[in-house]
């Protein structure tokens, strides 16, 4: 059994963590709005640019929000499970999705014991900074890799198998494609980051 006051520190590095990952993810998906040369002649387009500026910003803390869900769900149920001595409960976290029974609930579920698996990982080392708690839990690159890899691959199958739910929101597969793009690019960075 962990020492909950520890591990609840470990929890928000972890998080803060995730959270500067999901607004970079967010960045590549919404394109920011741009003045423009006109604006100044013509000031009701100013008036538009701040409306879209600010339906811009509104979308990307929407998107930070519901980016976080999920992981905080599993971040909750892998530090219970450290406290307790025993494994996550992955079928509860699955029982709060919304996902009908079929191919994307068995693959969210994937995602969520590889996510737990990934957070308990670092849970479970030591550090001061969430750099130190990768270097502590992979102890090099290859390792490290390895783990961000295998949750890229379970992220996007899931996000692969939700295609079909989404097939009428228009430019799905697009936004998908970023964010599949993004993250594992980021993933990449943080282990030749942190293994520098």
């Amino acid at each position: 059994m962990a020492d909950r006051e520890e591990l609840n520190r470990r929890k928000e590095l972890i998080l803060g963590s995730e959270r500067a990952f999901a607004n970079q993810v967010g960045a590549a998906v919404f394109e920011k709005p741009k003045v423009s040369y006109w604006m100044v002649l013509i000031p009701i387009l100013f008036l538009y640019f701040i409306y879209r500026m600010q339906k811009y910003k509104h979308g990307r803390m929407r998107f930070n929000d519901e980016f976080m869900i999920t992981r905080g769900r599993v971040m909750d149920a892998a530090v219970d499970a450290l406290e307790g001595g025993t494994a996550p409960d992955i079928g509860a976290v699955v029982a709060q999705s919304t996902l009908a029974d079929g191919p994307a609930k068995q693959k969210y579920e994937s995602w969520i014991r590889v996510l737990a698996e990934y957070y308990m990982d670092l849970l479970g080392s030591e550090g001061g900074s969430f750099e130190a708690l990768v270097r502590s839990a992979y102890r090099g690159r290859t390792d490290c890799l390895l783990a961000l890899n295998r949750l890229s691959t379970v992220e996007k199958e899931f996000y692969s198998a939700l295609m079909p739910q989404m097939a009428e929101m228009n430019g799905a597969s697009d936004i998908i494609g970023v964010i599949v793009e993004r993250s594992q690019q980021l993933r990449r960075e943080t282990a030749e980051r942190v293994f520098a």
